[in-house]
């Protein structure tokens, strides 16, 4: 602390306990407990709103409660176990909430590692105290005159190193050297004048200068302008039994003061306030506002001092200044109902939070977990939509049309299906230039026909893929969990197309355009079908048409044993005409053939009629029925095999637990029984 130093005095504020005295009892209702480690067992007491195994001993006070023994062993094994829970929750979908609930659960965490497991464990461990508070409020001063040495560096501007300081009795320096407290932070002994360390490195100071069984320690500030140093303040709060809260006059009335005070009420945290560089002239006024502000923001600190403006000797502030600070930090330690009632209401405080903290976050699980479940139903019911939507429109004769149509009806006119079925040479186009040239055009009508029949079918699978997983992505974007998912994917899959088409420049392989999907779409767009699903739906049809062929040559084969057909294509042409044809669609649509008109036809044979002409009425009912079901099963892993990229995408996010609140909500249990 620089510039004007202060002389310290007890606050005689509400909830002060006035004048200060080297051995006396704190007035009034003072909580009377002990807590002692007995082969694993702890008698523990609680202060007030401190309900479970914190507990009081019989005693006169407002406070009394029946004394119960704490099973220290069980408490820690609770613990680990709720670790374990935390550690676990899977964060997976950017829903609202999820950035405070992660940072929630980091917090967690921190306060089982670094407070609770520690003091469960070393229950005999020093008391520690940390020194926190704004800018300028003298806080390394007040630290290097209780120790009685340099320990902390002072300045105007506080060190731009966020290197806490701990100074505690070279007899207590193993408990904190041997990473018990805070284990996952690096230390280093200081040696020699004060000195800062590296940045997220603390600083451990042994002096004779300070009393056993408490350590005292220098935070970074709480208004720093660096967010770390800010963090870092509260990771080191949380991890103490005391805290010691320290601000200024001309700064008590700011926003971070009130947030850390609120904090510690919170938290349940037992505290004590220093308000220093009061100015004499000032001095009523300036600290009945002070304290007015805390009363009205419930904050129960009954142990208050004010520091007066002052000068300063040597760097330190003279002892009667800052010596009923250090009595009183010297009785908490050296008096052992004092030091178990602050552990007690610390520690119990810091419990009492996990009773809202893990519903909270369970609760927040269980959202990730409807969230993933939703996001599943959404795509598997587009899909099951799209094959319904095949289903009909395979057999309802909407691809019986257009082009498909006039195929048809230029094959079946042409007398060539005629000839075909009845094992005869077709005349007209015989006549038309001998066997060569009825040949071509025979096969060239067929072929025509086929092409067309297979294209219409491609061109429904695909179409209702496409509004499958547009209807998909539509639907996610509109949730923004969904959102971020599919951001996330595209995004991988772009950069991963990007690398193929790299790898493939680089060994000559690079297709000339592949900036763009089919139709002009992103790459990696997750609002049409896959980009080689046209290539297996035409694989897949064509597959099934050659089932087809097999299944009806089976049945031509068992009906006309020895018959005289030359081929079976055509057979299974018509065959797949009667299949998507709709029921009672007959030969007004499709004419007979010309050799069956001379021979008095009346025009009103279709497709399935001819089927059946050929291999009977129950043979064409099977092959039709048979034909569609293979279909539609190939169909169908086709649009499984689409909706599974959305699948991969909720995967990709992360694994959720489908119980892991449930599990929260049982290690919740399981502490507050063994409390």
């Amino acid at each position: 602390m620089e510039g004007k130093g202060m002389a310290t005095e007890r606050s005689s504020l509400p909830g002060a306990s006035g004048e200060h005295s080297g051995n006396s009892e704190q007035s009034g209702n003072r909580a009377q407990s002990e807590m002692q480690a007995h082969g694993g067992e702890m008698a523990a007491s609680g202060a007030v709103n401190s309900p479970g195994p914190w507990d009081q001993p019989e005693s006169p006070s407002q406070w009394q409660r029946p004394r119960v023994r704490v099973d220290a062993r069980l408490l820690e094994a609770t613990l680990l176990n709720l670790h374990k829970r935390i550690a676990a929750v899977p964060l997976v979908f950017d829903i609202p909430g999820t950035e405070e609930v992660t940072a929630e659960r980091a917090k967690l965490l921190s306060q089982i590692d670094d407070y609770l497991l520690p003091r469960v464990r070393q229950s005999a461990a020093p008391l520690l105290v940390a020194l926190v508070g704004s800018t300028g409020a003298g806080k390394s001063t007040l630290v290097n005159s209780i120790v009685g040495s340099q320990v902390s560096l002072t300045g105007v501007r506080r060190p731009t190193t966020n290197s806490p300081v701990l100074a505690c009795h070279p007899d207590d320096m193993h408990w904190f050297a041997e990473n018990m407290f805070l284990p996952t932070l690096p230390r280093v002994r200081q040696e020699g004048l004060a000195r800062p360390g590296r940045d997220g490195l603390l600083v451990l100071a042994a002096s004779e200068g300070m009393t056993k069984g408490i350590a005292l320690l220098d935070t970074p500030d709480i208004d720093s302008v660096v967010r770390a140093h800010y963090d870092f303040a509260y990771q080191f709060l949380d991890a103490s039994d005391l805290w010691l809260f320290m601000t200024s006059s001309s700064r008590y009335a700011d926003a971070p003061v009130w947030e850390l005070l609120q904090h510690a009420r919170e938290r349940g945290a037992a505290l004590g306030v220093v308000l220093s560089r009061v100015p004499p002239s000032h001095r009523t006024e300036l600290v009945a506002h002070f304290n007015a502000m805390l009363d009205a923001n419930g904050i129960q600190a009954e142990n208050r001092f004010v520091i007066p403006e002052t000068g300063i000797v040597d760097g330190y502030l003279p002892d009667d200044i800052f010596q009923p600070i250090r009595d009183w930090l010297n009785e908490t330690a050296q008096h052992a109902d004092r030091r178990v009632a602050v552990l007690s209401q610390t520690m119990a405080g810091t419990l009492d939070t996990f009773k809202t903290r893990v519903p909270r976050l369970a609760a927040h699980v269980d959202a990730q977990v409807v969230l993933r479940n939703r996001l599943r139903r959404e795509a598997e019911g587009a899909y099951a939509t799209a094959l319904g939507a095949f289903d009909e429109g395979a057999c309802d004769g909407q691809l019986l049309a257009g082009e498909v149509l006039t195929r048809w009806q230029d094959y079946a006119a042409s007398g060539d299906l005629s000839a075909a079925l009845r094992g005869k040479r077709g005349i007209a186009t015989i006549r038309r230039g001998g066997k060569r040239a009825r040949t071509d055009a025979t096969t060239t009508r067929y072929a025509a026909l086929e092409t067309a029949l297979r294209s219409a079918l491609q061109s429904l699978v695909v179409s209702i893929a496409d509004r499958a997983a547009e209807q998909v992505a539509s639907i996610w974007r509109d949730n923004p969990g969904g959102a971020a998912l599919l951001d996330a994917a595209e995004e991988d899959r772009v950069r991963d197309e990007r690398a193929k088409r790299e790898f493939e420049s680089a060994f000559g392989t690079a297709a000339e355009d592949a900036g763009s999907g089919p139709g002009g779409a992103r790459p990696g767009a997750f609002d049409r079908s896959s980009p080689d699903l046209s290539l297996r739906v035409s694989r897949a049809v064509s597959a099934w048409q050659d089932q087809l062929m097999r299944l009806t040559q089976s049945e031509v084969t068992r009906q006309q044993s020895g018959g005289t057909l030359h081929d079976i294509a055509p057979v299974s042409v018509v065959a797949l005409v009667a299949m998507l044809a709709a029921p009672g669609q007959g030969g007004g649509l499709f004419p007979a053939p010309r050799e069956a008109a001379r021979e008095g036809s009346d025009d009103k044979d279709g497709a399935r009629e001819i089927l059946v002409s050929v291999i009977g009425t129950a043979a064409t009912d099977a092959v039709i029925k048979q034909a569609r079901q293979d279909l539609r099963q190939r169909v169908g892993l086709l649009l499984d095999e689409e909706l599974r990229r959305f699948g991969e995408v909720v995967e990709e996010a992360g694994h959720i637990d489908a119980v892991a609140a449930v599990r929260l909500y049982q290690a919740e249990y399981s502490l507050e029984a063994a409390r």
